[in-house]
């Protein structure tokens, strides 16, 4: 998960290994009108808190396969340090960059590790903005970061050197052939339906000859149960139908097997009377 959070310079470590040394760490940073951010790591987890003056604290925590934000995050972090010990890492970087990682604590991940390789950037955008998405796009390369925030038309480049607000068309174009990876956060005020990498006609076909057993290592037993199913004639929703579960997480799964070259999308086309 901290991959996701960019670290900033970095000005302390420590060994946390209370919940009240945490929150006098916070306090402190406030009082001194510090941005940045404070990365933990835990036996098994990993959190990051985004930390501006008289800010209230909302953070990012994630523990096995489970991400959680905004408070309740926060709340977590609190109650795991009341049983152990966590490394911190404070980081610094510009007030800018500090104000978008707050709207992402408080933000739902509906799309995690999309990445440019296989989804255009600018139709992302364009998309997103066509069925009214309001939240922050995070696109990290190697060593930098860009923000978009829709539904404006403005994005942030960071890239530990340097920050800049650049028009979001322009921005794209120049990083578009970049590797990077992509998330979607939804602002948490949102509802309703939900955006979607497949939509439509777009069907699925395993890849032949895959062994059921590479892919439970690599992705999990869900993974494998999708892959039964991909015999061309199941779009994303019939198959979170069949399998009963959310269609995230199969379009999650399914963008995985995708990037791996194990799976391969179609248009199934409506044929025309003669």
């Amino acid at each position: 998960m901290l991959e996701r959070i960019p670290a900033g310079r970095t000005v302390e470590r420590r060994l946390l290994p209370s919940a009240l040394e945490l929150q006098e760490l916070l306090a402190t940073l406030r009082a001194q009108a510090f941005h940045g951010v404070v990365r933990l790591r835990g036996p098994d987890w990993e959190a990051a808190l985004p930390v501006e003056a008289g800010d209230s604290s909302s953070a990012l925590f994630e523990g096995g396969s489970t991400l959680v934000q905004g408070q309740e995050a926060t709340r977590k972090i609190l109650r795991l340090l009341e049983e152990g010990s966590a490394e911190a890492e404070v980081g610094e970087l510009p007030p800018s960059v500090v104000s978008i990682l707050r709207r992402v604590a408080e933000a739902r991940l509906i799309h995690r590790d999309l990445s440019t390789e296989f989804i255009r950037l600018a139709s992302l955008r364009d998309r997103l903005l066509q069925e009214g998405f309001r939240g922050v796009v995070t696109v990290r390369g190697t060593g930098w970061w860009v923000f978009l925030l829709l539904p404006a038309s403005q994005a942030l480049y960071y890239d530990r050197e340097a920050t800049s607000e650049r028009d979001q068309a322009g921005l794209i174009s120049e990083i578009a052939h970049l590797p990077a990876e992509i998330d979607v956060w939804q602002a948490s005020e949102e509802s309703g339906r939900t955006w979607t990498s497949f939509r439509g006609d777009e069907v699925f076909i395993a890849a032949p000859g895959l062994p059921p057993a590479q892919v439970l290592e690599a992705l999990g037993p869900l993974a494998v149960r999708i892959l039964e199913h991909l015999d061309g004639t199941r779009d994303l929703h019939r198959l979170a139908q069949e399998l009963a579960e959310p269609p995230n997480e199969v379009e999650r799964i399914l963008l995985q097997l995708q990037r791996r070259k194990w799976v391969y999308r179609f248009i199934r086309r409506k044929r025309t009377g003669a």
